[in-house]
């Protein structure tokens, strides 16, 4: 057991040498075989000067010994005390398992359990193999041949596998309880499975997965257990171990119609809908056993739907009946649709395992590294935004900086055909001064624009004539001047309506040098009526730097031309994810605002509705036009509590807190009655000490709904504060029976009576919550009139008799005069 070489002495004087044991050695099967045959071989024997006798105490150390180094090889097993393995089972013959078989110990779908006469450590599971065709016999051979191999604490042992005419006899150690026969003692006695003893479940349960996915040689996936429920974990005599059994030898037989009614709340989606089993649907099953230990209700995801109406995508699954934060967390990470994102068997024995907490202090844990993980969480946030924000603010730079650039090249461009337009027109007047009157319309015709194609020309000056008259030649259309631009476009920069009539479903779609089209050029020209003609044909369409025609609109404050193009083109964004909305706001054009996402009858505004729906880019450009407005009595900043927007919160807190709704709440207030922890951290500063219409604190509304964590962080805020009936917080939790919030603020606030005179031990006694008269009558006992009839018999006629009785038998142990002193 040492790694030594070691010598037993046995009887008197004989010795029995064992061999070296190196750290290859494998104990469990050297050692511990030979020590046990050698001192079981005579009543009495000696080591040294220790002397034991067959009832195995010492046997029991030295295969503990031996069977830790084994594990330790492996992956140690969540139990503190390893299973003592049976190194001796005698080979049966057919004829012997016949004449030893006893009572019937379980029932299950492989067959029936029998107990083992003469043999009280075994067992032997009888399977029938009518029915099976011979490839379902040779599978489950094969496997049985496998499971023959197992060597793991959490896994049952099998020792021997008999065929007998049509029945496999497998041989096993004997468990008498199931895990399903201990929940059904819960159900019926209707008390909740100890936290402790659910952790240790899952720990077990979940190294014995570890290790049976990891076996190598059985397959790509290890062994899959293929049917793991509550009926097919055993449990210890003593309680504390938990064992894998009953592996799905018969998956093709045993998966009929019939039998899947019983076991589809324990198989994955993957199974239900298309037969494939793997690691991942074994931990599937392990997460609905852990969400039936922790509600003592079984799963039912599918409330009598196909799996494929359910399992659909972007399912999410409702746990509102997990209350413990850790479990909760953990159910999450299972009960996924994509088998490769559930958490395997080992990582959730490493999430048990990864530190030696006592189980009543893994709330407190969880807790506090949830906590510190939001304050991570929320720093990493700002500086992304902070990030974000300085390369939005580059970009736009960089932008501006192209459109200048751009505009500059325009204006030259512009400048130069001016220059060409100026030579053109002096030189027709001076042909005009030296031609005769007949050669005067020929002069005339070069000084309109004679360096435009004549269509170009026409539709730019709105000659609808000579529009009318070319528009159907179709070697004038698309004709194209220095700038690309077609005469539509050139139709469209001067507003002309009627040559935009004509050319747009010929010229529809082109774009000039820039990236423009016609319909961009209408829009920075602010002509609505042509643009409502155009944009049926060329919305969506973007210039070169990735702006459309409602993103120019919106920026340049056009609203008309807005309210035009915006059923067209709303939701599109630019390269820097910014829609005309943002650009809008950013330009502080409110009228456009409001055509692009307008306040409803309500008083709703798009803050609010950005703030709703997470969207804190629109957000954070609307805030300096819209903050500190109400609708239905709510603030931008009270949605964002509504929705436990965290960002959004920390965008609005500096301008809208310490404002109220109609019935006085603050955003504090509702934080705390909601229950979000973050929210409240971010708002306690700014709001704490404030009351509603009422008179109600943050404080009370946090122990009324029974919100610990905030009650501790609202108490140095707010304690001692009463509402309009005169009410405190403490009375609050009593009249609710929130135990643990009790005794947190007994210190604070007790000893006081409300308007009517009601103390808070007398509200938890009204409420039949006899733990919180118990906890508040050291504090509060003495202001009971024990001779008070009226009170006594409110709380007879509600049957609250065990109240009843400790108020008239208890008395405190600290005088009332003490108390009347204080």
């Amino acid at each position: 057991v040492d790694h030594t070489p070691t010598r037993f002495r046995r009887g008197q004087g004989e010795q029995v040498s064992l061999p070296p044991v190196s750290t290859g050695t494998p104990v469990g099967e050297t050692v511990a075989q030979v020590v046990f045959s050698s001192l079981m071989q005579k009543p009495f024997v000696s080591i040294g000067p220790l002397q034991i006798c067959r009832h195995k105490p010492l046997w029991k150390r030295i295969v503990s010994k031996t069977v830790d180094y084994q594990n330790n090889t492996r992956m140690d097993t969540a139990s503190s005390e390893p299973a003592i393995t049976a190194f001796s089972v005698p080979p049966f013959t057919p004829r012997e398992v016949h004449e030893r078989l006893g009572d019937v110990l379980n029932e299950n779908t492989m067959g029936t359990v029998y107990s083992l006469e003469g043999y009280p450590s075994l067992a032997v599971q009888e399977i029938l193999l009518d029915g099976l065709d011979k490839g379902d016999l040779d599978a489950i051979k094969t496997r049985l041949t496998v499971i023959l191999t197992l060597s793991h604490p959490g896994v049952l042992k099998h020792h021997q596998v008999v065929e007998d005419e049509g029945l496999i006899y497998v041989v096993t150690d004997r468990q008498d309880k199931t895990l399903e026969r201990l929940l059904a003692e819960h159900k019926r006695r209707k008390i909740f499975v100890p936290i402790a003893v659910i952790l240790s479940v899952m720990k077990q349960v979940a190294a014995a997965l570890a290790y049976l996915h990891g076996l190598s040689g059985v397959g790509a996936n290890g062994l899959v257990h293929c049917d793991l429920r509550p009926a097919n974990v055993l449990i210890s005599a003593d309680g504390e171990r938990f064992i894998v059994a009953d592996f799905g030898l018969c998956r093709n037989t045993l998966w009929s119609e019939s039998t899947i009614a019983g076991m589809a709340v324990y198989m994955a989606p993957e199974v239900l809908l298309h037969n494939e089993a793997s690691p991942a649907s074994d931990v599937w099953s392990l997460g609905a056993i852990l969400y039936e230990l922790t509600t003592l209700r079984r799963l039912d995801f599918l409330k009598g739907k196909e799996p494929a109406e359910v399992f659909v995508d972007g399912w999410k699954p409702n746990l509102s009946g997990i209350t413990d934060g850790f479990i909760k967390s953990i159910l999450e990470r299972i009960f996924v649709l994509e088998p490769e994102r559930r958490l395997t068997a080992r990582e959730l024995h490493d999430t048990l395992t990864a530190a030696d907490i006592p189980v009543g202090e893994l709330g407190a844990q969880y807790a506090m590294l949830r906590y510190e993980c939001g304050s991570l969480k929320a720093a990493l946030n700002n500086a992304k935004a902070r990030i974000a924000t300085l390369e939005a603010a580059l970009d736009a730079r960089s932008a501006e900086m192209v459109s200048q650039s751009t505009e500059t090249a325009s204006l030259k461009d512009a400048l130069e055909n001016q220059g060409k337009e100026h030579l053109a027109m002096i030189k027709a007047l001076e042909n005009r001064f030296t031609q005769s009157n007949s050669e005067m319309n020929r002069a005339d015709s070069q000084i309109n624009l004679s360096a435009l194609p004549r269509l170009i020309r026409a539709a730019h000056t709105n000659d609808m004539e000579t529009v009318q008259m070319l528009a159907n030649k179709r070697n004038y259309i698309g004709q194209r001047d220095e700038q690309e631009m077609t005469a539509l476009m050139h139709a469209a920069q001067q507003g002309h309506v009627g040559p935009v009539e004509l050319l747009v479903r010929k010229e529809r779609g082109l774009k000039d040098k820039s990236g423009w089209t016609a319909l961009i050029h209408a829009t920075h020209n602010n002509h609505p009526e042509v643009v409502k003609i155009i944009a049926p044909h060329e919305h969506g369409k973007r210039n070169k730097n990735g702006r459309t025609a409602l993103m120019i609109a919106a920026q340049k404050g056009y609203a008309k031309v807005v309210s035009v193009l915006a059923p067209y083109e709303e939701d599109l964004t630019d390269r820097y994810n910014k829609t005309a909305l943002i650009l809008a706001a950013e330009a502080r054009h409110e009228d456009v605002v409001e055509v692009l996402d307008p306040t409803d009858d309500r008083g709703v505004t798009a803050l609010m509705r950005a703030v709703g729906r997470g969207d804190m880019a629109t957000a954070k450009a609307l805030v300096a036009l819209q903050r500190g407005r109400v609708a239905h009595g709510e603030t931008a900043l009270m949605q964002a509590v509504t929705y436990d927007n965290i960002n959004g919160i920390k965008l609005l807190l500096p301008h809208e807190s310490g404002m109220h709704d109609r019935y006085g709440a603050t955003a504090l207030m509702k934080a705390a009655y909601k229950g979000y922890l973050e929210a409240v951290k971010l708002l306690i500063k700014k709001e704490s000490g404030m009351k509603d219409n009422y008179n109600r604190t943050a404080l009370m509304e946090a122990a009324t709904r029974n919100h610990l964590e905030i009650v501790i962080m609202l108490i140095e805020y707010e304690a001692c504060m009463r509402d309009s009936s005169g009410e405190t917080a403490l009375m609050k939790a009593a009249s609710n029976g929130h135990l643990e919030v009790v005794e947190l603020l007994i210190e604070y606030e007790a000893g006081k009576n409300d308007d009517s005179g009601e103390t808070a031990l007398i509200k938890a006694a009204l409420g039949g919550y006899p733990k919180v008269v118990e906890l508040l009558f050291e504090s509060e006992g003495y202001l009971i009139d024990k001779s008070d009839k009226s009170f006594f018999g409110k709380l007879e006629a509600k049957g609250y008799f065990e109240i009843v009785s400790f108020l008239r038998d208890s008395s405190r142990t600290s005088s009332t005069d003490d108390y009347s002193y204080s």
